[in-house]
């Protein structure tokens, strides 16, 4: 029986891995898309919260493991340096590098807001057994 359930455990890893590779490109490649289709580099920024959402559900559902969020930048990292060799309308690169920053920054944020969420969640679930 701890066999069964050791190898639905790995599955679970597994899905959780591939949905987060998944996940990350697919936001990367709705970014390129957006700055192929003309939107504005600013308004491209508001990526930051789709990339930190992800990084949120993510961890939430892993049940903490922080290092699953690195798939998210694993499966964005092949549009995110494609991205990076465009110019701006001013010829530099500061403004892909800007974008493509700001998703690793909203990951990072997602996995830290994950990770108080769930500190508040274990230390709301304690007081309510002391008392």
């Amino acid at each position: 029986m701890n066999e069964v359930s050791n190898h639905r455990s790995h599955w679970k890893i597994i899905l959780i891995i591939l949905t987060a590779l998944a996940g990350g490109f697919l936001l990367s490649f709705l970014g390129f898309v957006l700055l192929w289709s003309g939107i504005p580099w600013l308004v491209q920024l508001i990526m930051i919260l789709p990339f930190m959402l992800l990084s949120y559900g993510i961890l939430r559902w892993s049940r903490g493991a922080i290092g699953v969020c690195a798939f998210i930048g694993i499966g964005a990292a092949p549009l995110g340096v494609l991205i990076m060799q465009f110019r701006d309308t001013n010829g530099s690169h500061l403004m892909p590098i800007l974008i493509v920053t700001g998703w690793l920054i909203g990951i990072c944020a997602g996995c830290y807001w994950g990770r108080l969420s769930r500190k508040s969640s274990v230390n709301s679930s304690k007081d309510v057994v002391s008392s």
